[in-house]
């Protein structure tokens, strides 16, 4: 450790992750004598009132969820002597999704879906507390050592009895990771979260994302009138339904994704009974007893290191589950050049994510439109008055707003011309 202690209690030891607005260290608890994690508030905030309120909600709403794939909060406060804010959250000895993609390229069926099971149990106990993660994506989904999946920072997490949540007038979250409603600055549901954790499967057994751009004008775009191909065409032993899930998940209309976090674990593993299994098991303590749906074993085993991206017995493919009310699937198809892009480095000799689309638009639905500009007024907003570094993911990159002169009426006339295009 350091040496470097805070509120006499905490040992602060090595950075093991940053943000925007914080960074986290590992640190040992001498009063219960435990290794814990830290995240401290950046300095420079530490006199922002919106983000200390911003810190302290995380906090809150974090620590109102008890559950196994869930990272715990134990404490938050604000050491005068040090002059920072900080929450003391369970350690988590493992890697993230995007430390794995880093690694490995893209993972294994059967890795991907046992960190979507348990995403979505975490999803669900969330959502019926009340709070919606509104940043779900790989640096946030948690693979332990022991296999247990874990997600974390609920940063920009809200309680569903509280106003919409912005920064500089602009929505916070990782652009390429949020739903198209929820980046027009309205207030998000638990369909944005369904519609990140879809993004995160896509791209967890493909190392690409759905969606990409090299303008942030490209991926709304896309976003609202592209399909990527289906995951069953493009990684071997994906069963189908699986494939029809993250289609729906993904899709522009939030009224065509599974309509809660149960719904789209459903979906997934083709157990009907689950919904109302894991309803019932969210406020239990038991929870920690839960084990995979029926007949679905070799979907939640854990690939071991090193056996990541190939080698896994793909789990075996059930009937397709439609959640009642569903809407159906509208499968768009892809151009057939596209489809040869796929997999990664099959057809393309470029380190720029392609966008993948179908041969025409897809047809407009009500508030396209309305949504599409608001998504790009906000990430502009947020270039402009939180740091577009803060905002883009690194598949979204390289943006050129110098055409307009770099001021920001300009560079929303321009944006809103494109759209028009």
């Amino acid at each position: 450790m350091s040496g470097d202690v805070l509120i006499g209690r905490y040992e602060l030891g090595e950075r093991i992750g940053s943000g925007g607005m914080a960074r986290v260290v590992k640190a040992f608890d001498r009063r219960l004598e435990r290794t814990v994690a830290v995240k401290l508030l950046a300095e420079h905030l530490a006199d922002d009132p919106q983000f200390v309120q911003r810190f302290q909600r995380e906090a809150k709403s974090a620590a109102r969820l008890v559950h196994p794939n869930i990272v715990q909060v134990f404490d938050y406060g604000f050491d005068p002597d040090k002059g920072r804010y900080y929450i003391v959250m369970e350690y988590v000895q493992g890697r993230s999704g995007a430390q794995l993609l880093q690694e490995h390229g893209r993972l294994s069926v059967d890795t991907t879906l046992h960190l979507a099971d348990g995403a979505c149990r975490a999803l669900t106990n969330a959502h019926r507390h009340g709070v919606i993660h509104r940043d779900v994506k790989p640096g946030n989904l948690m693979l332990a050592d022991d296999g247990q999946v874990k997600l974390t920072d609920f940063g920009i997490a809200w309680a569903g009895d509280s106003l919409s949540v912005t920064a500089h007038g602009a929505v916070l979250g990782t652009v390429a990771y949020l739903a198209p409603e929820q980046a027009s600055g309205d207030k998000a549901s638990p369909l944005a979260d369904v519609y990140g954790l879809g993004v995160v499967i896509f791209q967890l057994m493909t190392g690409r994302l759905p969606f990409a751009g090299q303008t942030l004008s490209e991926l709304v775009l896309a976003q609202r009138d592209h399909r990527p191909p289906p995951l069953d065409r493009l990684v071997a032993g994906v069963p189908h339904q699986v494939s029809v899930a993250v289609e729906r998940s993904i899709s522009f209309d939030p009224a065509e994704r599974p309509q809660s976090a149960q719904e789209m674990h459903a979906a997934l593993f083709g157990d009907a009974t689950s919904v109302t299994r894991m309803g019932a098991a969210a406020d239990q303590t038991e929870a920690t007893r839960m084990g995979p749906p029926a007949d679905q074993t070799g979907v939640t085993r854990v690939t071991r290191r090193g056996a990541l991206t190939g080698g896994v017995a793909a789990p075996k493919a059930a009937a397709p589950v439609k959640p009642a009310g569903a809407a159906p699937v509208q499968r768009l198809q892809p151009r057939a050049a596209a489809e040869r892009d796929w997999p990664p480095g099959t057809g393309q000799n470029s380190s720029r994510p392609p966008v993948l689309a179908p041969a025409g638009r897809a047809k407009k639905r009500g508030g396209a439109g309305a949504i599409v500009r608001g998504f790009l007024i906000g990430a502009v907003m947020a270039a402009a008055g939180a740091g577009f570094g803060y905002w883009a993911s690194e598949q979204v990159s390289n943006t050129d707003f110098s055409s307009s002169g770099g001021d920001l009426p300009g560079i929303v006339e321009n944006l809103r011309s494109q759209l028009e295009q």
